[in-house]
């Protein structure tokens, strides 16, 4: 379904109930909001149906940020993390929701701390997921090299260290995707659409991705916050998380690496990832008031 926000119609999706019916009470549920990565190369159908062991402790709403999946473009056709960060608090404000658990994996991750940072008292919970707050590109080379060799790291390099042409995306798909997780994982990137407009505006050098740096603003996060990374993650290295986890209050975070887990740890991790996660959403609301 399709809501206007700011003049935009956003599309999400909602899986599971927001009140739980017993014979004792109705008790409210936390609603787990879920950002998807790779803007223009992927959207809310990447986590489907992987999140549904959540569902027995949360509403998950999936969102596709406005220029990518099945949301409309922007109004003038320009895009930031600060812009998918406002519209999402309209996106809540619209439906109602508060306090919600933001779940943001790879760039869905920058959106959400950039949201978390830019209305702090907005949030109910964080999960930063396989994500980063500053691309530096020397990082995934290495770990790319790391895995595959030099080769690989020559195509990571022509793919994320100059111009993205189509040619050198098309071969670091080859090269480099089946690297980010050392569980064999389905090609491609699934249902997902392609947006040329958002994937250009983020990905190539000098976009949104390469110019982010919200590496001294995150001591702005005022909620719970849980990190998740994966040891063997070539495209946010968990040098990456570690530098998230230094700079957010100890008194809030939740910092968990995952062993022989790459880009998101769910799927190389599931069983650890999904006791992770439901303790970490559980918790938001242990004993939710009834309604």
């Amino acid at each position: 379904m399709r809501i206007k926000i700011n003049g935009t119609r956003l599309y999400f999706d909602v899986n599971g109930v927001g009140l739980e019916v017993t014979k004792e009470a109705v008790r409210k549920r936390p609603t787990m909001i879920v950002l998807h990565g790779a803007p223009g190369l992927s959207d809310h159908t990447a986590f489907k149906p992987l999140l549904d062991p959540l569902l027995d402790v949360a509403q998950i709403v999936y969102l596709d940020l406005s220029g990518a999946g099945r949301s409309d473009n922007s109004l003038d056709g320009t895009y930031s993390l600060a812009k998918w960060a406002d519209e999402l608090v309209a996106f809540c404000d619209a439906l109602e929701i508060d306090k919600p658990i933001i779940f943001g994996n790879s760039a869905g991750g920058m959106v959400a701390a950039a949201y978390a940072i830019r209305h702090p008292e907005h949030p109910g919970r964080l999960i930063l997921s396989s994500t980063q707050a500053k691309l530096t590109v020397d990082r995934c080379l290495d770990v790319f090299e790391r895995l595959g060799g030099t080769h690989a790291r020559s195509v990571a390099q022509g793919a994320l260290a100059q111009r993205a042409t189509a040619e050198a995306t098309a071969e670091f798909g080859k090269v480099c995707n089946p690297l980010y997780n050392p569980t064999r994982q389905p090609p491609g990137w699934g249902h997902s659409i392609y947006r040329k407009q958002v994937a250009a505006a983020f990905h190539q050098p000098g976009g949104i991705w390469h110019t982010m740096d919200l590496l001294d603003q995150l001591h702005n996060i005022a909620c719970p916050t849980l990190i998740m990374a994966g040891s063997e993650d070539p495209i946010t290295p968990l040098a990456d998380s570690e530098d998230i986890a230094a700079r957010i209050d100890p008194a809030l975070l939740h910092f968990e690496v995952f062993q022989n887990a790459g880009h998101g740890v769910w799927k190389d991790s599931p069983e650890q990832a999904f006791d992770v996660l439901r303790t970490f959403i559980a918790s938001a609301n242990s004993d939710p008031p009834a309604i």
